[in-house]
């Protein structure tokens, strides 16, 4: 689970995982990311969210989290 040490009520923490589903399947339509890469893609799309939810817990985060992580994308 990517927000592992995270501490925050249930229904947010459901929120932030089904964000980060949503967010990693859009990363892979586009860049599919495996191998040794993947670990570092995931904690790194991981803490966009967070991130982001930090900023405004209200905001699109998946769509938003994708837009962050392939405008930094520093996988090639």
């Amino acid at each position: 689970m990517p927000f592992q040490g995270v501490v925050v009520e249930p229904a947010e923490l459901a929120k932030l995982a089904r964000a980060f589903d949503a967010a990693w399947m859009a990363v892979n339509s586009v860049n599919t990311v495996g191998g040794q890469q993947q670990r570092r893609a995931r904690a790194r799309l991981a803490g966009i969210i967070l991130d982001l939810w930090r900023e405004d817990p209200a905001q699109a985060l998946s769509a938003s989290a994708v837009e962050r992580f392939l405008a930094s994308d520093q996988l090639n």
